[in-house]
C-alpha cells in the first residue's frame, strides 16, 4: 500500500562565489561585472558609483546551496533594494535586511531553474548616481548522489482508507536534528473537512502526520511534499514536489477483548458483528493497542523464524505454513487471520497472533481496509507507535511532543 517516488540531490559544504556587479565608473555605463550587470553613469563631479558584490553560497561541486542566503555588500554606499526574478519573469518572493546585507528567498530556490537578481545601491556623499547591477544564475539540478530521496509516501495516490491512518512519510537518508523543522515546513495536509492535526518525528527518516481524533468519513485529504531545494541537514537537497491525495471512507471499526476472546466489529458506531477469536499464549502474547490495518493479502507465508522464535526445524514452536485471510497489523509480524493449527479459537495459544475461524476470517477480510482501526485490549503491552500504523498509541501531548515545530 505504498506509493514509490524518488528525490533529489544535495549540496555539500558550503563555498561562495562573489560577482562584483558594479566596478570603476565608466562612460558606457557597462560595469566591471563580466556581463553580469550594468552600474549607473557617473563622472568626477557626480563622484563614483557604489560597488556592488554579489556572494551566492556555493557547494563543493560549484552548484548553487538554494536554501542559503544571497550576501550583497556595498563599497562606497549603501543597499537600497533586492528582486529576484525566475526564468519566466516572475518575481520571487524573499525578505531584504539591508543592515546585515542579505537576501534571503522565502523558500529555497528551486533547482533546475535560472533566476535574475537585481540589486541597487546610493552612493555615499549623495553626489554620484544610484547604481544598478544584476547577476544571472541557475540552481542546477543536483546528483542521484546528493539527492534527498523519498523511499515511500503513505497512503498510496488515491487510495481509499480507514479513519486511523496516518500519513506516513519515509526518507531514504537521515534527515538532521537542525533540518527538521525546515523540512516540515515544506509538507503540508489540506482536508476538505477541517481537522486539528500534527507531525510526529519517528525517527530521522520517518515522519507522520495524524488528526488528533479519527477521521471524518468522506474526508478528502492532500498531502504536498514541496521539497524542491530543501536541505536534509547531511549534505543532500530536494528537487520534486510530490501531491497525493486519498480519501477516507466509511468509518469500521475493531476491538479485540483478549480477555473474553472476542471480536467486535462495528460500522458508523453500530455493532455488526461479534467473533470468537484466539490470541497469543504465555510468552507469546499479542501486542495491544490501536493499529491502522497496513494492509491484507489472500495468502502469506507464516514463518517461526522470521519473528525470532523459533530457526530449528522440528522443534518446539518452528512453524512454516502459508495461511489465508490475512490482516496485517504490525510490522513485527502481527496479523489477523485463520490458522490451520488453530481451528477452534476461543483462547490463548497463538503466537501472538489473532485467529479466526476460517468462516469468520475471509468475512473480517472481506470487511476491512487500509487504515481501519483495530483495537487489542487485555494484553500485557501495548505496542510501540511506529510498529506499523499505532499512531493513536500515543496520546495527543506525546504525539505534538514529537513535532519540529
Amino acid at each position: 500500500m505504498k506509493s514509490w517516488v524518488s528525490g533529489a540531490r544535495t549540496a555539500g559544504s558550503a563555498g561562495v562565489l562573489a560577482l562584483v556587479l558594479a566596478g570603476a565608473a565608466a562612460c558606457s555605463g557597462s560595469g566591471a561585472s563580466g556581463g553580469h550587470g550594468t552600474a549607473g553613469s557617473g563622472s568626477s563631479a557626480d563622484g563614483a558609483p557604489a560597488v556592488i558584490t554579489v556572494t551566492l553560497a556555493k557547494d563543493t561541486a560549484g552548484d548553487v546551496v538554494p536554501d542559503q542566503p544571497v550576501r550583497i555588500a556595498v563599497k562606497g554606499g549603501t543597499l537600497g533594494s533586492v528582486t529576484v526574478d525566475d526564468s519566466k519573469g516572475d518575481p520571487v518572493p524573499g525578505a531584504l535586511n539591508a543592515a546585515a546585507g542579505t537576501w534571503t528567498p522565502s523558500a529555497p530556490f528551486a533547482v533546475g531553474v535560472a533566476y535574475t537578481l537585481r540589486a541597487s545601491a546610493s552612493p555615499s556623499g549623495g553626489g554620484g548616481k544610484p547604481s544598478t547591477d544584476q547577476v544571472p544564475f541557475t540552481v542546477e539540478t543536483p546528483s542521484s548522489a546528493t539527492s534527498m530521496l523519498l523511499d515511500s509516501i503513505t497512503p498510496a495516490k488515491g487510495a481509499v482508507v480507514g479513519v486511523a491512518m496516518p500519513v506516513s512519510v519515509v526518507f531514504s537518508n537521515p534527515v538532521a536534528d537542525s533540518a527538521r523543522a525546515a523540512v516540515q515546513s515544506r509538507l503540508k495536509v489540506t482536508t476538505s473537512i477541517p481537522v486539528t492535526g500534527a507531525w510526529h518525528w519517528f525517527s530521522s527518516t520517518r515522519v507522520d502526520w495524524r488528526p488528533e481524533n479519527f477521521w471524518k468519513p468522506g474526508t478528502s485529504v492532500t498531502v504536498d511534499a514541496d521539497l524542491d531545494g530543501v536541505s536534509n541537514g547531511n549534505g543532500r537537497i530536494g528537487i520534486h514536489d510530490y501531491v497525493h491525495t486519498f480519501t477516507v471512507g466509511s468509518d469500521v471499526e475493531t476491538v479485540v477483548d483478549a480477555t473474553t476472546h472476542t471480536m467486535t466489529v462495528s460500522e458508523s458506531g453500530k455493532t455488526i458483528r461479534t467473533l470468537t477469536v484466539d490470541t497469543g499464549g504465555p510468552g507469546f502474547q499479542t501486542w495491544g493497542g490501536t493499529f491502522a490495518v497496513i494492509d491484507k493479502e489472500a495468502e502469506v507465508e507464516m514463518t517461526s523464524c522470521s519473528v525470532g522464535i523459533q530457526c530449528t526445524k522440528g522443534a518446539p514452536n518452528y512453524y512454516d505454513i502459508k495461511l489465508p485471510s490475512d490482516v496485517h497489523l504490525t510490522f513485527s509480524g502481527t496479523y489477523v487471520h485463520f490458522s490451520t493449527g488453530d481451528t477452534d479459537p476461543g483462547d490463548s495459544t497463538s503466537h501472538g497472533c489473532v485467529h479466526l475461524s476460517k468462516a469468520d476470517a475471509l468475512w473480517f477480510f472481506n470487511t476491512v481496509k487500509e487504515g481501519d482501526p483495530v483495537t487489542i485490549n487485555g494484553v500485557p503491552k501495548n505496542a510501540a507507535p511506529d510498529n506499523g500504523y499505532a499512531d493513536f498509541n500515543l496520546s495527543w501531548a506525546q504525539w505534538t511532543a514529537g513535532s519540529a515545530s
